[in-house]
């Protein structure tokens, strides 16, 4: 019987197999293949974390490779620019322009033309930038037939200034109908400042594509396919309640899925009870990589507003919060359109609020009184 575990519970790691983004994968496939001016070609993915844009991004990114695209990976945090323009890309060009070499020559001088050249090049020193390095590595795929595609996660760790340089940049290959595209990913607060951003209103007709959670109905698929795909099968009790420990979440599908193999041990068939094993390690990471991140930043009245929500077993009444706050409806309310902003917190019916995030209620129990 086959030991080696098919779930791959990191974080942007593809998993063996993807649930429920096909749509979105096809709608890319018939951007890059229509051509310049295809509304596909450049997409913004938004949504919480754990929700699968990390690998998401990687699907597309591997979709334009198999056509034989260069796939430029934008660094994150930053120094975003800067890392492009001192690195990166004259490195990239260093390797694919032919007239790199010749360039360097000529800027050294030639014979009794020495030392013009060398005056001139004091004088007035010309440094390469972003847009024009960016138009020329688009220029040299594009002669051997293929195209560029910028990739860039975690937009909102990158500098406004930074990435208002890039979409400048990124604008002129479009309007010079340059084969390129771009497929950026981040939180929802992150796409939002991006497109709010002096210099990136163009980039508010790109295709914005915000990840919903996975019905049940996908997560069951992918959980029964995964298994079985590799040499056993998992009963339909442990099924359904996987179902229910992973909410939708893609990352807690192969993080619940991961641990459950590990408790079946030898045994050919996952159960019940090898699912249920794994709440306790779910949590611990949930809380960890996920929680921990979300909050922090938030205000400390947010974060009352969520601990008064965290008594409550299940969906509170906003009537509540309010008493247990001590503050007036109209305040509540606003702390509310706040959290709803930040995607910690959902509306589920009028006067109710939940949380966004699964365990997330678990993790506020666990917390210190500060």
């Amino acid at each position: 019987m086959p030991t080696s575990n098919p779930f791959r519970p990191s974080f942007g790691v593809s998993p063996r197999v993807l649930a429920g983004r096909d749509d979105v994968i096809e709608e890319f496939d018939v951007g890059l293949d229509e051509g310049p001016g295809s509304p596909m070609r450049s997409v913004l993915v938004s949504g919480a974390r754990g929700i699968g844009k990390t690998v998401l991004l990687g699907e597309l990114e591997e979709r334009a490779r198999t056509r034989g695209w260069l796939v430029l990976r934008l660094p994150e945090g930053p120094r975003l620019v800067q890392e492009l323009e001192e690195a990166i890309l004259p490195s990239l060009l260093a390797e694919r322009d032919p007239q790199a070499l010749r360039r360097r020559l000529t800027g050294g001088g030639v014979g009794g033309l020495g030392s013009v050249s060398t005056q001139v090049a004091e004088r007035f020193p010309v440094t390469e930038s972003l847009t024009g390095m960016l138009s020329r590595l688009a220029e040299l795929v594009q002669e051997h037939g293929s195209g560029l595609l910028l990739s860039l996660d975690e937009v909102q760790a990158a500098p406004p200034d930074d990435l208002a340089r890039l979409a400048s940049g990124y604008q002129h290959l479009v309007r010079d109908d340059a084969e390129v595209a771009l497929a950026a990913a981040g939180l929802p607060t992150g796409i939002d400042a991006l497109l709010e951003q002096r210099g990136t209103t163009f980039l508010r007709r790109a295709e914005r594509i915000h990840l919903a959670p996975l019905t049940d109905e996908q997560v069951a698929a992918a959980a029964v396919q995964t298994v079985r795909d590799a040499g056993r099968v998992i009963s339909e009790e442990a099924t359904a309640r996987l179902v229910e420990l992973v909410h939708g979440y893609p990352y807690l599908l192969q993080l619940v899925g991961y641990h459950a193999w590990r408790a079946a041990g030898e045994d050919g068939v996952l159960t019940a009870a090898d699912v249920e094993a794994t709440l306790p390690v779910v949590e611990e990471r949930m809380s960890r990589l996920v929680h921990a991140p979300a909050l922090r930043g938030v205000p400390e009245g947010q974060l009352a507003y969520l601990r008064a929500m965290a008594v409550d077993d299940g969906p509170s009444a906003t009537a509540d919060i309010a008493s247990r706050l001590g503050v007036t409806k109209g305040h509540q309310n606003v702390q509310r359109t706040r959290l709803i902003e930040r995607e910690l917190v959902v509306a589920t019916g009028h006067g109710r609020v939940d949380f966004a995030l699964p365990y997330l209620r678990e993790h506020l129990r666990r917390l210190p009184r500060g």
